[in-house]
């Protein structure tokens, strides 16, 4: 189904988004990632979130949750994200974020829960 098609459906109550990121959670398994990460590849990420976002906002219905995650602990793909989408989109509030960072127990993570008014 194409994004125009989704958005002739039924409106959700959850709408979970993992977004396409650099990853730089896992590069304490990966660390030869964090080499290949270039300052454009970045910029193309960030592009690419804020239209995942973008597409999944209007699948939410009123009241309900639109569930960002990222395998990322860079904040211009976590925190800085949703910023700018609430700025976007004045509908949307956060409701709560985790940024997790990585130890010897697992990868790190950011999860943010957004609040559609």
């Amino acid at each position: 189904m194409t994004t125009d098609q989704l958005q002739q459906q039924p409106k959700f109550d959850a709408v979970f988004c993992d977004a396409p990121c650099s990853g730089s959670g896992t590069w304490r398994r990966t660390p030869d990632a964090k080499w290949r990460l270039t300052e454009d590849r970045l910029d193309q990420l960030i592009r690419s979130q804020a239209t995942v976002l973008d597409a999944a906002a209007p699948l939410v219905a009123a009241g309900g949750v639109l569930i960002y995650a990222t395998c990322s602990v860079l904040t211009h793909e976590n925190q800085d994200a949703v910023d700018r989408f609430c700025t976007r989109s004045p509908e949307w509030g956060i409701r709560r974020n985790t940024q997790r960072l990585p130890d010897a127990d697992g990868d790190g993570f950011f999860t943010c829960v957004l609040l559609k008014r």
